[in-house]
């Protein structure tokens, strides 16, 4: 199983952002990032992937397995015009094909022996255009449990 190291963890979706093509920028941290300092910097590139920053509980599985239950969530952001419809229907068409890569890479790796244990109840939910501005995309939520016994035993 993956360890539950936050190293690890960042990792994990930081590697897949930078290997998949539809990806030109990952990001890791809260939303009081907001989208200006993400398209302010000079490596910047549309579409881009924000890991958000989980929210992670300890858990004793009675067996002497120790989990980091990660609670995350994934956003897939692409900038359109509010005024152009068509590119606005059209961004989102493609951030929700690009989470549903992420979310294809997961449920297969939760499928490998000894990987990652995954919820299979994931949510999404397309970004609040209010406060997104002229970014539009969608959210990919779930809970990710890692070997925390690495480094808790």
């Amino acid at each position: 199983m993956l360890s539950g190291d936050l190293e690890n963890y960042l990792d994990y979706f930081e590697s897949w952002a930078n290997e998949e093509p539809g990806s030109k920028f990952f990001l890791y941290g809260g939303v009081e990032f907001g989208i200006a300092f993400a398209t302010g910097r000079e490596d910047f590139g549309y579409p881009f992937v924000w890991l958000e920053q989980p929210e992670i509980v300890t858990e004793d599985n009675g067996a002497g397995q120790y989990l980091e239950k990660y609670a995350t969530a994934v956003c897939f952001v692409q900038s359109a015009p509010r005024d152009d419809l068509a590119a606005q229907k059209q961004a989102s068409i493609d951030m929700f094909r690009l989470a549903a890569k992420l979310q294809k890479k997961l449920l297969k790796d939760n499928k490998k022996a000894s990987f990652l244990d995954l919820t299979i109840e994931m949510k999404k939910n397309e970004i609040d255009k209010g406060w997104a501005g002229d970014h539009c995309g969608w959210r990919l939520e779930f809970i990710v449990s890692l070997n925390a016994n690495p480094y808790l035993v």
